[in-house]
């Protein structure tokens, strides 16, 4: 029996563990959706950019800003802000693992400034140990290649097609 085959059963039991960890904490926070909208010029268009309160127990306690690629292969976190004195208990790892539940989907921060690497690196490692990844901080001068996965997807408007007309006749 090969190592790897040994250690896949303690794996996945303490992934299991972590995970209803975290789905115990999840009980007592809500996401409340204030904004979904594709917005022209912003990151994921023409996918939705999202803005959800965070309550816990009906308290409002922070705001998660994300958004869904078009192609509905990733969530990308733009930002996330707890409150001051509900900072340190664990309520912005629990909104995301609130959001990975649901979506089911790889979770992307688009770029990690210097005060939240900590807290990035504990969101890592506590989702590592549920069986879930999160993908490395997109930067943003990554941004504008990643968004060529979807151009094919983004609908030229009126005023770009008569530009592109006007131009395209200018050089004939």
């Amino acid at each position: 029996m090969s190592d790897q085959m040994t250690f896949d059963p303690i794996r996945d039991f303490f992934q299991r563990r972590q995970g209803a960890l975290l789905d115990v904490q999840a009980r007592a926070l809500q996401l409340v959706i204030d904004r979904s909208e594709p917005v022209r010029g912003n990151f994921c268009f023409p996918g939705p950019d999202i803005d959800a309160a965070i309550q816990h127990q009906g308290e409002h306690i922070g705001r998660v800003w994300y958004g869904f690629s078009p192609l509905q292969d990733r969530l990308y976190i733009y930002d996330i802000e707890i409150n001051s004195r509900y900072q340190g208990r664990g309520f912005g790892q629990v909104a995301l693992w609130l959001l990975w539940s649901r979506n089911q989907l790889p979770l992307t921060p688009l770029y990690e400034v210097m005060r939240s690497h900590g807290f990035w690196a504990k969101v890592r490692k506590r989702f590592a140990a549920a069986g879930v990844t999160l993908t490395r901080d997109l930067r943003t001068g990554e941004q504008e290649v990643e968004q060529q996965r979807w151009q094919h997807l983004v609908s030229e408007t009126d005023a770009e097609r008569l530009n592109r007309e006007y131009w395209e006749g200018e050089a004939r």
